[in-house]
């Protein structure tokens, strides 16, 4: 049996899935996302079911410094699809409002627990908040963009 070698980026995009799950309806939160967050990219036609929540990892660069210690800077991509016949952007702003919550509470996000020291990153920050603006209506897409240091 051979062992599976995951890479850092799968880990956080993996790790961000699970507390993103977490967005349940019950206080804080505004919104059910009947764990329904995948760490890949869905594309509106493959939606069944509506809240869908998308993980995606985009570029990633290095930053050198002195004793061979390097950051990672990793590019994560959040799309949010929703649906509400009455007012779909509101739902999306209350949605992305968790995310962002979720994002605030796991700033220092554990990926990796299988090694000791447990791996984290060193921030996560938003970079960018963008909606269709109500284009898609009685759907709603957004996108959240997050920088992962680690």
């Amino acid at each position: 049996m051979s062992s599976t070698y995951r890479t850092a980026r799968k880990k956080i995009v993996d790790s961000l899935v699970k507390k993103l799950q977490g967005i349940d309806g019950q206080y804080p939160y505004n919104s059910n996302l009947f764990n329904n967050v995948h760490g890949h990219m869905v594309f509106l036609d493959q939606i069944q079911e509506y809240p869908k929540v998308c993980i995606v990892a985009g570029d990633e660069t290095r930053q050198y410094q002195p004793n061979e210690f390097k950051w990672r800077f990793l590019s994560l991509d959040i799309r949010v699809y929703v649906e509400d016949q009455e007012d779909s952007q509101e739902v999306l702003a209350l949605l992305m409002e968790d995310i962002e919550r979720v994002l605030d509470e796991n700033d220092v996000l554990t990926y990796d627990d299988t090694v000791s020291p447990n791996l984290k990153t060193t921030s996560l920050t938003l970079q960018s908040l963008s909606t269709d603006e109500g284009v898609m209506a009685p759907l709603a897409i957004g996108e959240i963009t997050v920088a992962c240091r680690y």
